[in-house]
């Protein structure tokens, strides 16, 4: 539904409409919440319980997030329009992390993470000038490109007997064609919603073909509250903290920027106190998500555009889909259901996202006062080496201790400390260089 007026951070319009407006929020970030615990939970080839477990956390955690941001608590949340959900610059981290040390490793690290951004939303407006566009621009592209191969591999198949299958890519490119049509031909509220619709197409071709399993769907229950630490208690590693760190620091500069997007096209001035709420959230808010099985979570910017369109900046019509998304995560079968995704269907999707992340990643470098040799040669070093140690040949690494095999495992740890370094040790050129 597109509002005839504009309505403000502020209004609270009748329930039926902010019921409405709230639905729209969920149609534009359901498909990246759900995402990202079904990337991680089936590239560590975890039971199909477990992934089930990991996707109601992420929604449960989801919506609790996203209640906080836009209502507040404390100091917690900006009182904005922003919804919250896990955040795909975590993917790569965590697949490195998890393989290696475990879940639990994953989840330690998360909480550490967490507490760290959030001590850094009291004084986030000092270390911006720290990671320019040329670090964050070189950490997203490398982000996007390292899950590539992966978003492949799921579209041949993944690890099931459909691998290599004629199937497989029949299935997988139908979400690809999909999600490319909607983009490119619709206009309006659409795309925001195309994958989405591209996995829901490909969720009945694989049934039609029949190759969709839903026996963990038959298995689980209506209603359950989570449990606490489902997979144990977390585990501390510094290798795994050091290589999700980065990935934290990248989150939050995307939380900043999208603060900002919020504030231009909710008519809202942007000050300190919701910079630093919205930083408070984004990183306490990952902390706590852990007690109930959830990944860290983050600003979503496709929001902002549904904010643009459709001219509702309420951020009580946000808060209500926080209250949905908590719902959902209340509800085991719909988790199961998501769970229960064919590698096929998720790997045309992922694709896609994929190559949509390396390109917002390029599209940073826009924001840079300066580009030109000096930040080229960062950003050639910085994805060459992330690209070199994430791709590694097997065994590559074995001879390594293994604090060091965590961190050099990761190409984003790998390139975005090395865009970090070398944006501090190369001196700036004059422009008539």
């Amino acid at each position: 539904m597109v509002s005839s007026r504009f309505i403000g951070v502020d209004e609270k319009p009748a329930l039926p409409y902010l019921i409405m407006y709230g639905i729209q929020h969920i149609l534009a970030m359901f498909a990246g919440i759900v995402a990202v615990p079904l990337m991680v939970g089936t590239a560590l080839k975890l039971p199909g319980e477990q992934i089930t477990i990991l996707v109601q956390g992420s929604l449960l955690t989801s919506g609790i997030g996203t209640l906080v941001q836009s209502l507040g608590i404390g100091r917690l949340g900006a009182r904005l329009p922003i919804c919250m959900g896990t955040a795909f610059v975590f993917i790569s981290p965590f697949i490195s992390v998890g393989s290696q040390l475990g879940i639990q490793a994953i989840l330690g690290a998360v909480i550490v993470g967490g507490i760290i951004e959030y001590i850094f939303s009291f004084f986030v407006w000092r270390i911006q000038k720290y990671v320019p566009p040329v670090v964050t621009g070189t950490v997203v592209v490398l982000i996007g490109m390292g899950l590539m191969p992966l978003g492949f591999t799921w579209l041949a198949g993944g690890e099931s007997s459909l691998f290599g299958q004629p199937i497989s890519f029949a299935i997988g490119g139908l979400v690809l064609v999909i999600l490319i049509l909607i983009n490119q031909f619709t206009k309006g509220f659409w795309p925001s919603i195309s994958v989405a619709l591209a996995i829901v197409v490909g969720y009945l071709a694989a049934g039609i073909a029949g190759v969709l399993n839903l026996g963990l769907v038959k298995e689980a229950t209506w209603f359950a509250i989570p449990k606490v630490f489902s997979f144990g208690l977390p585990k501390f590693s510094f290798p795994a903290i050091l290589a999700v760190l980065v990935a934290q620091f990248a989150s939050m500069l995307e939380t900043i920027g999208d603060t900002y997007a919020t504030g231009l096209v909710a008519h809202k001035e942007i000050g300190r106190r919701e910079l630093s709420g919205a930083i408070s959230v984004d990183g306490l808010l990952s902390s706590i998500a852990v007690l109930f099985n959830g990944l860290s979570i983050t600003s979503f910017s496709q929001n902002i555009g549904v904010i643009s369109i459709t001219g509702v900046a309420s951020r009580f019509a946000v808060a209500v889909s926080g209250i949905i998304l908590l719902l959902m995560g209340l509800v085991p079968k719909f988790a199961a259901l998501i769970a229960s995704m064919p590698a096929p269907v998720l790997g045309g999707a992922a694709l896609v996202m994929f190559g949509a992340i390396a390109g917002s990643g390029i599209l940073q470098f826009r924001e840079a006062k300066v580009f030109g040799e000096r930040e080229i040669f960062i950003f050639a070093i910085s994805v060459a080496l992330g690209m070199g140690f994430g791709l590694h040949p097997e065994g590559a690494l074995e001879h390594l201790p293994s604090y060091l095999t965590v961190i050099l495992g990761s190409g984003v740890a790998v390139g975005g400390i090395t865009a970090i370094i070398l944006n501090q040790l190369l001196p700036l050129r004059q422009k008539e260089e």
